[in-house]
């Protein structure tokens, strides 16, 4: 398919890629593990792997069993999702890009001869080596920034500012060991400092109760059942978050995605075989 842009990962920003690079009129596949573990999934479209369907701003995508459907589904014009977290079906596809947008912050097997063309959301990519153009994801004057030789900024990142506030450690919650995690209180609802909003069974048995840091919105919990490791994030509150927001793709989303459709049209206006966007 001549348009098709595959993207890998289906978090917060890879969901802001599909959105609006689908909106722009390229056909979009996005490839996902079979248990996502993002906590943004008001504005993710992770969730499609449980669900069958996760919508974001009006734009729904579908999961595909297998990749015939999904080739058939993609000709329909419909944004569509398949497991496939190890690119598996590149070399069968042939997509016209291939952005790499798991977020991992190193690489997971991303390599610039993928695909016809390709993207990765950095730190952790170096342009001209592993991707032909990185994005610099981190908060800042780099933010959006297409890097196409070398490595992006490394600076820490500033976190979700919103309203003139920064997340921080305590705006986390942390999987205090590894198990299966249940959620007791929902995204967008406010909780208080101590207060339990779920809880963890161990892989003995036992049950840990998770609490929150502070006073604030549920900015995003993980799926229920979720099997995590010790340390990783299940839940994120935000102290002066409107709840309206939390289904709202954030304005670090919008920067990357519409950086990622920039990127997408450079590469287009060098190469003169990619020919026009239909079939």
């Amino acid at each position: 398919m001549k348009k098709l842009v595959v993207v890998r990962g289906a978090g917060e920003l890879g969901s802001a890629v599909a959105h609006i690079v689908h909106r722009a009129g390229f056909r979009v596949l996005m490839l996902e593990q079979r248990q996502p573990t993002a906590t943004r999934r008001r504005v993710s479209f992770s969730d499609a792997m449980y669900a069958g369907e996760a919508t974001v701003e009006r734009l729904t995508c579908y999961r595909a069993a297998n990749l015939d459907e999904a080739r058939k589904r993609l000709k329909k014009d419909e944004l569509i999702m398949i497991a496939d977290p190890e690119m598996k079906c590149i070399r069968k596809l042939k997509p016209a890009v291939l952005v790499d947008a798991i977020g991992a912050h190193q690489n997971m097997g991303m390599k610039k001869n993928l695909a016809k063309h390709t993207i990765a959301l950095g730190p952790g990519f170096c342009a001209g080596r592993d991707a032909e153009i990185v994005v610099d994801i981190m908060r800042g004057h780099n933010l959006g920034r297409l890097v196409t030789d070398g490595y992006t900024s490394k600076e820490p990142d500033f976190g979700e500012a919103v309203v003139g506030h920064a997340m921080n450690e305590e705006c986390f919650v942390a999987a205090p060991e590894a198990g299966a995690v249940t959620m007791r209180r929902g995204i967008s609802l406010m909780v208080h400092e101590g207060e339990v909003i779920g809880h963890i069974e161990t892989l003995e048995g036992r049950e840990l109760k998770l609490k929150a840091g502070i006073d604030g919105v549920m900015r995003g919990a993980i799926h229920d059942g979720c099997l995590v490791s010790e340390g990783m994030t299940v839940a994120e509150i935000h102290p002066t978050m409107g709840q309206e927001e939390c289904f709202t793709i954030s304005d670090k989303g919008r920067c990357i995605g519409g950086a990622v459709l920039a990127a997408i049209m450079i590469l287009r206006s060098k190469d003169k075989h990619w020919g026009p966007f239909g079939d």
